[in-house]
């Protein structure tokens, strides 16, 4: 999971890397700028291209803070709502690249450093300054392999580079990261570096042995809803379209993203990535009635697709769980497309049938179950148009 520059940078910071001085505004009440301007305000949402998109705003003066903060609070980029924005004293000097990547495949973690960096460094030339190694997952094999990446430094900031890479290694073991890069690591004129950006990315099958970012994820969980959602409740529930119309029940994370990629292919919104986990829901409907909650929060949702298909699950059990969940909230009327596949299908099938009064819709053919899905939605805006007219 990719943590807000802001939280990226307050590990860094605690790790000993230098950050420049800022303040975390959400809008609620006026903040005091720190330090002299002029000042950078960056829209905290976990996706990169963050300046291309229009989330990166100059604020050269205290008077500029206003128009930006109605600019950008409120704002989606790629997806995302902004609800804070990160505002920091402007900074000056050549931009480097520093990076620690983890590489599963191999074994091991990639270190990568950089006299350019920038928002462009996929395009630029990393020339004879640059170092790319792939190292062991070991501190002493990390600190030599910084060492190596140091001395590729321009020689007025080897031993800046040195200090942060040292820093980045220790951090970048002790919190099990996928990733903590450092776009751009201003390299200044007297010779010290500051981390002008973190993105951090944190494995989230290694919270167990974390606990302070499990203090994190619930400190800042309006930050966090999907990463916080996977840890307290042990399955996945992310939001993708705020505005999607199809809530989804799912199991299987390919088998999820593979409907999701149907749906959007043919014009469809989904509201949401699911993979319910249907054997570890131990028969109960606590886990569905979870995600109805959610997507009863939904504004947008007008029709629930339910996806299992099921090997060890018995769908007859899961078939009750759904009845049990929908009996559970007679207010959400919302109308369900359920494709139940495998194990205990017929029995499923049943158990729908003597439900009727429900309305669940049983289709077992992926095709067919996505029409009656996309048959409901233009009913509904046909009756809303209609109520519209009236």
């Amino acid at each position: 999971m990719l943590l807000l520059e802001v939280d990226g940078k307050a590990l860094l910071a605690r790790a000993g890397i230098p950050v420049p001085r800022g303040i975390l505004d959400d809008g609620d009440a006026p903040v005091a700028l720190p330090g002299t301007g002029g000042w950078i305000a960056k829209a905290q949402v976990p996706v990169g291209g963050r300046g291309k998109a229009g989330g990166v705003l100059p604020v050269p003066t205290p008077e500029s803070l206003e128009p930006v903060r109605r600019t950008l609070l409120g704002r989606r980029i790629k997806g995302f709502e902004t609800r804070e924005i990160l505002v920091e004293q402007a900074c000056a000097g050549d931009e480097h690249y520093l990076a620690l990547i983890l590489d599963a495949a191999a074994g091991g973690a990639r270190l990568i450093y950089s006299p350019f960096g920038g928002v462009d460094i996929e395009s630029r030339e990393a020339g004879s300054g640059g170092y790319n190694a792939l190292v062991p997952l070991e501190a002493d094999a990390l600190a030599t392999a910084v060492h190596a990446m140091a001395a590729t430094a321009p020689a007025g900031h080897r031993a800046a580079v040195l200090r942060a890479g040292l820093a980045l290694a220790e951090l970048f073991l002790d919190k099990q990261l996928l990733l903590a890069e450092v776009n751009p690591l201003f390299a200044l004129a007297d010779g010290s570096v500051l981390a002008g950006d973190a993105k951090v990315v944190i494995d989230m099958n290694t919270l167990s042995q974390q606990p302070d970012l499990v203090a994190l994820l619930e400190a800042r969980r309006l930050c966090y809803p999907d990463g916080w959602r996977k840890y307290s409740e042990d399955f996945d529930f992310v939001e993708i379209d705020p505005h999607g119309q199809i809530g989804l029940v799912t199991t299987g994370a390919g088998l999820s993203m593979m409907l999701i990629d149907e749906l959007v292919g043919q014009g469809l919104v989904p509201y949401n990535f699911c993979d319910v986990r249907t054997g570890q829901m131990r028969g109960s409907p606590a886990r569905l009635l979870r995600i109805f909650d959610w997507l009863r929060d939904a504004r947008d949702v007008r029709v629930l697709l339910v996806n299992v298909f099921a090997g060890i699950t018995d769908l007859g059990e899961f078939a009750q769980l759904l009845v049990d969940a929908l009996r559970a909230r007679p207010d959400w009327k919302v109308p369900v497309v359920a494709r139940l596949v495998g194990n205990g299908e017929a029995a499923a099938r049943r158990i729908v049938a003597a439900n009727a009064d429900l309305g669940i819709r049983f289709e077992p053919d992926l095709e067919r179950a996505i029409a009656q899905v996309a048959a409901l939605l233009q009913g509904h805006a046909a009756a809303q148009e209609k109520n519209d007219v009236v």
